[in-house]
């Protein structure tokens, strides 16, 4: 019998093994890594990003379409989608098959029940506050369609252009700015400085405030920046189409560290990709979905492809349909702690055709996770620590994508 690729994969130290080949024949380094700077050019999902959000609209029909459904001896509980500022309860064991260099993570698993999503969230130290360098550049533009909205719930953000308070710069489309920030073309500007002019449009104390009563983290600290100064420092948002200003920037205050959780991350992103399908209690104040569509459009474009590569690892790219990856990468060199560090925030959902063959109806899958590695800095070359923690985060990603697929969790 031919083992499929599906099982080919539970072999982790050779898909490890088979990626850390796929850096050294790209010649990878430090600064252009094989998956986390592969870019979305190179993408087989490059075309579906217009159709993100109407793919995330969908849920399954009971008949052609089911949710896979966890067993009765699965020790994992679905749970309803917590409401904002409930922690909901994480299994901390379900995540131990990850490998040592993966130092947190959280994966938060959707079935529909009843139309609604039902979660399982899993986690290992998922409540463990970190930096977790620029994934966390999601939560600035997730707040400001918060606050547009909360005002304006008519305002679609695709017909508001980001403008620059002391009249130096021209217009540019919000969409453009976050397609920018988060692809790291930098047509515009660069993503650092991008994500502190996102940044401005709340107070500092404000915006943490936001993410904490949205995630019920109270730990958490989100006063930095990213080591750059504003695209803009007195920014503002003008919708074309009201011919208004919806929001200012605020008076800046103190600059202090970010450090969230894995849990935090893994929770906004389910509630921005789950918006359809989730209670009114559950999702983000204010926020309505034809601005948060922008949103999730821009973040097709994170230049980090690790469920692509995972994905045709798995031998999957012709068996799953209606396909949507929405993602964050975050990288670094921390010289306080001695460490090299890589960050995935990802929402994945697809049709998974392969039961039909059986006669079966197909099985929607949908999962969120935040994933944050390290590797410390010394011994071996930093290019060649690079490769293997890169290898390491792909083959993680892929192990955690095999088991959505062979309903393992």
């Amino acid at each position: 019998m031919n083992l499929t690729s599906l099982e080919l994969a539970k072999d982790r130290a050779r898909i490890y093994k088979n990626y850390l080949q796929m850096e050294i024949d790209a010649k990878a380094n430090i600064n252009k890594l094989a998956f986390l700077d592969r870019g979305i050019e190179k993408s087989p999902y490059q075309q579906e990003i217009k159709n993100y959000p109407d793919y995330l609209k969908q849920k399954p029909d009971g008949l052609k379409v089911i949710s896979s459904i966890p067993g009765p001896n699965n020790p994992l509980k679905l749970t309803p989608f917590p409401s904002l500022g409930e922690v909901p309860q994480i299994n901390s064991q379900a995540l131990n098959f990850l490998h040592a260099e993966i130092k947190e993570a959280c994966v938060c698993i959707g079935t529909f029940v009843d139309g609604k999503i039902q979660a399982q969230w899993l986690g290992k130290n998922a409540l463990t506050n970190a930096e977790q360098w620029s994934a966390t550049k999601i939560i600035p533009l997730l707040n400001i369609v918060s606050q547009v909205n909360s005002k304006y719930p008519d305002c679609d953000i695709d017909n508001c252009v980001v403008r620059d308070g002391n009249g130096l710069r021209h217009d540019f489309y919000f969409y453009d700015l976050a397609k920018d920030m988060i692809s790291y073309a930098s047509n515009i500007a660069s993503s650092n400085s991008l994500a502190a002019m996102f940044k401005r449009f709340d107070t500092r104390i404000g915006l943490e405030q936001w993410l904490k009563s949205a995630t019920g983290n109270n730990n958490l600290i989100f006063r930095g920046d990213y080591g750059e100064n504003p695209y803009h420092n007195n920014p503002k948002i003008f919708d074309l189409s009201k011919k208004q200003v919806l929001l200012s920037a605020p008076l800046n205050s103190t600059k202090q560290k970010n450090s969230v959780s894995a849990y935090d991350l893994t929770r906004l992103i389910s509630m921005l990709g789950w918006h359809f399908h989730i209670e009114q209690r559950s999702r983000m104040k204010g926020s309505q979905w034809n601005s948060l569509e922008s949103i999730v459009r821009a973040m097709g474009h994170d230049s980090a492809r690790y469920v692509d590569v995972a994905i045709k690892t798995l031998g999957m790219e012709s068996l799953i349909t209606s396909p949507v990856i929405i993602s964050k990468l975050g990288y670094g060199l921390s010289s306080i702690r001695g460490t090299l560090e890589t960050v995935y925030v990802a929402l994945v959902r697809f049709v998974d055709e392969r039961p039909k063959a059986a006669g079966k109806p197909a099985k929607l899958r949908t999962l969120a996770m935040t994933l944050r590695a390290e590797k410390p800095v010394g011994g071996s070359s930093v290019d060649r620590l690079a490769i293997e923690l890169d290898a390491r985060f792909c083959a993680e990603v892929t192990e955690i994508l095999r088991r959505l697929f062979a309903e393992e969790f």
